[in-house]
């Protein structure tokens, strides 16, 4: 079977399964030919009957997909397979019948391969799960018919036959399946559904295809009384004297040549056999209650310290302490070794102190069991074990070991939980469940208190931040009106004593965003303009406003409870503001009505003079004129006009003359608005000196952007101080982050600029506090990543 990253394997075992003999093809016996035919048949049927539920469950899947991405990565997987259907059936029909070449020698098992994690390309332990999950399910289910099947090959073939092997066993006929679609570009969630499909309609149905293919070789005369001969030998043990207790089940663990010679392990000396060495593997129960008893037995030295166990050695000193020899699956060696780089992982994060790494580390045995005992705990994420490990680190992630730790709440809460799992956990995982419960209320109880204090501390802050900006808010919106204005005494009392507090408690309360907001500074503007206003021109308009203006001023005086008799001297005397502004008026409209009537009279008077002037000019000319012959129409009209032209010139002078001085600018809302934005509100932090402004691209600048609220942080004050920290709150109104303890207390604020420059130094290190087991899983999916590349 080609290679590919995208197998779906916990190590390259088709390799070992279905390789062919160097050179030229071996010929087989006619009733492995006839055997491999019938078979190939059976199983092409299968799995081009599957196909037809796939499509019916991707189109459904679809229809329910919670994103675009998601919903067209499906149908297109649903096209893809029915374009590739007859293809994959073909390749897998292959795949099948290369495994019917069977290798001479079979090929070393590596410790622990690169790809025995190859969800390397897609991230995804799903696959490797669900293809592993089937094969260890079908051979428990189907362990007596595979074995019969197995020991029957063996006669027909030249080289020894066992399940690992095995032309027609789970492993070879699910690794055909998953090789046979593995170069299409299906999404997740659509490989996975084929591979449940498959696991329902072929891998579920074994049992009777591997009796149609015993009775096939029975009718070819091979081994016709194997089934007698084995019931013979459960029924008269072999090996009457054994004291290896157990071994009596072997048989149906799916051991290929065990059920012919239930005493196989009496030629292995004691302890841990190699797989390949042809020993059946140890039974899932069998190997739970060896670590069971090491869970039982573990012995924690120091409970300071982090302890990372060795569980193949600790197995081998079992069974040797038992006088016991045994072989792992190979799916089984391959979780012991995955929970221990997992907790490898755990017990070097430097998100967790010394004391709590100790006591998580020593769940390590119990969730190996569940990770045998349940392999869909790698791949769900709502497991109970899971979550409850999880719970465990998020609660110590800003906790700290002091002189006295064992006697702090949370770590009791800890160590008791650790001890309960440890003696109280079998193989019922409601367990953790519980434990989970009982650690969230804990928790509850813990942060609660926190949030108090915190809380008080961050209103402190966030009130003080208010305060200064409202100030510096109001500050901007009184300079702009009052800058370079000669206003009256009593309207800059009114601004001063009564406005400047009324935009201030507006802005305090409902913000700068509010319609409140942008009432009271159009009031502050309005009562500006009202005393600086053109006169008589904007009379009219003064007239409208006052009434408005009046009432919109009382009401802030109410507001503040303004003390009454100052109000009372405040309206009296902008009420004589008005009153003077109004009598200048009507003087200047007068003043104005007069100088129109004398430029009039004068402009009338002068045009009179002109136009006798012009009349005895004209006499004269007509007289020189009287023998000149009589010039063409075109040339005799032109003079009303012209004296029209002069008038309305006049009047035009006239008007120049007596207007009014023009509108003194009063800025319009938009400029207010804009220089409210531009207000500096300064911080209340004092401000280190010589720290120099940085560019706007520099990471660590861009990174006081991104902060989330909650992070976790480690804080170095000097080489002898140094303590966790979550980030509390960030007041945008100052630019003030604020952290604090895991009790809620306050222990350090940074302006924008200093945190930057804390960041650039690591004097503050963020600390990863996302969910502990999927940053362990990630990290060891990484490093195998890396090696396969290194190798490659």
């Amino acid at each position: 079977m080609s290679e590919s990253s995208k197998v779906v394997s916990l190590s390259e075992k088709s390799a070992g399964r279905q390789g062919v003999t160097a050179g030229k093809p071996a010929v087989l016996p006619s009733a492995v030919v006839l055997l491999k035919e019938k078979a190939s048949a059976q199983l092409r049927e299968r799995v081009k009957a599957l196909f037809g539920k796939v499509d019916d469950s991707l189109f459904a899947m679809a229809e329910r997909a919670h994103g675009q991405e998601e919903q067209d990565g499906l149908f297109q997987a649903l096209r893809l397979l029915r374009v590739e259907r007859r293809n994959i059936v073909d390749r897998f029909v292959g795949n099948v019948e290369q495994a019917f070449q069977i290798r001479r020698e079979p090929q070393q098992e590596p410790d622990f391969a690169p790809d025995s994690l190859s969800l390397v390309h897609n991230d995804d332990l799903e696959q490797l799960v669900a293809a592993d999950t089937m094969v260890a399910n079908a051979k428990r289910d189907f362990a007596e018919p595979l074995a019969e099947l197995c020991v029957r090959l063996n006669t027909l073939y030249s080289v020894k036959v066992y399940d690992k092997n095995n032309p027609l066993g789970p492993d070879v006929i699910c690794d055909a399946f998953v090789a046979s679609a593995q170069t299409l570009d299906l999404h997740i969630r659509a490989r996975l559904t084929l591979l449940k499909k498959f696991e329902q309609e072929v891998m579920l149905q074994l049992r009777g295809f591997y009796e149609f293919c015993n009775q096939l070789l029975v009718e070819q005369g091979v081994l016709p009384s194997l089934r007698e001969q084995q019931r013979t030998s459960r029924q008269r043990p072999a090996y009457p004297g054994s004291s290896f207790p157990g071994n009596a089940a072997a048989p149906l663990t799916g051991g290929a040549n065990v059920p012919v010679n239930t005493s196989a392990t009496a030629h292995f000396a004691p302890g841990l056999v190699p797989a390949a060495a042809g020993l059946a593997p140890m039974a899932a129960g069998d190997l739970l209650s060896h670590l069971g008893a090491l869970q039982s037995g573990a012995d924690y030295r120091g409970s300071g310290v982090a302890q990372l166990l060795d569980v193949s050695a600790l197995l081998q000193q079992r069974l040797l302490d038992v006088n016991q020899s045994a072989s792992l699956a190979k799916v089984d060696s391959d979780v012991i070794k995955l929970v221990e780089m997992l907790f490898s992982f755990i017990l070097e994060d430097r998100s967790l102190a010394t004391p709590i790494k100790s006591q998580l580390g020593r769940l390590q045995l119990p969730l190996l069991k569940v990770a045998i005992a349940d392999k869909s705990f790698f791949s769900k994420g709502g497991h109970p074990a899971r979550k409850l490990l999880n719970a465990l680190a998020d609660a110590a992630t800003g906790w700290q070991s002091g002189d006295n730790y064992e006697s702090d709440p949370l770590y009791r809460e800890m160590s008791q939980i650790v001890e309960r799992v440890l003696n109280e956990f079998d193989q019922d995982i409601t367990i953790f469940s519980v434990l989970l419960a009982s650690l969230d209320k804990f928790i509850a109880r813990e942060r609660k208190r926190a949030e108090m204090l915190e809380r008080r501390i961050v209103d402190e802050a966030d009130g003080r931040a208010k305060t200064q900006a409202a100030r510096a808010r109001v500050a901007a919106v009184m300079d702009a009106l009052v800058a370079e204005r000669d206003l009256p005494p009593v309207v800059r009392d009114w601004l001063y004593k009564v406005w400047n507090n009324v935009l201030f408690l507006t802005c305090v309360k409902e913000g700068t965003g509010s319609e409140t907001w942008r009432r009271d500074v159009r009031t502050a503007r309005d009562l500006v303009w009202s005393v600086q206003a053109p006169m008589p021109d904007a009379r009219k308009q003064l007239l409208t406003l006052l009434p408005v203006l009046q009432e919109r001023l009382r009401e802030g005086v109410e507001a503040l409870s303004y003390e009454t008799f100052e109000a009372r001297s405040l309206f009296a005397g902008l009420k004589e503001i008005y009153r003077e502004r109004f009598a200048l008026a009507q003087k200047l409209s007068e003043k104005r009505e007069r100088q129109l009537r004398e430029q009039v009279a004068r402009g009338v008077r002068a045009a009179t003079a002109a136009e006798h002037s012009e009349v005895a000019e004209t006499t004269v000319d007509r007289t020189a004129a009287a023998a000149t012959p009589e010039p063409p129409p075109s040339q005799t009209n032109g003079t009303q006009p012209k004296d029209d032209s002069r008038l309305s010139k006049l009047t035009h002078t006239v008007d120049e003359q007596i207007a009014g001085p023009e509108e003194i600018a009063i800025p319009q809302m938009e400029e207010l608005e804009q220089a409210v934005a531009q207000a500096e509100v300064v911080s209340p932090i004092p401000k280190q000196e010589g720290l120099a402004l940085l560019d706007e691209s520099d990471p660590h600048w861009q990174m006081t952007f991104r902060l989330a609220q909650g992070s976790w942080f480690e804080l170095k004050r000097s080489e002898e101080e140094q303590f966790r920290c979550r980030l509390a709150a960030v007041i945008r109104d100052i630019e003030q982050f604020i952290f604090v303890n895991r009790n809620g207390a306050k222990v350090a604020e940074f302006g924008r600029l200093e945190l930057a420059y804390a960041l650039r130094s690591a004097q503050l290190l963020p600390l990863d506090d996302g969910m502990l087991f999927e940053r362990a899983l990630q990290s060891v999916i990484g490093n195998v990543r890396k090696k396969r590349s290194e190798q490659s």
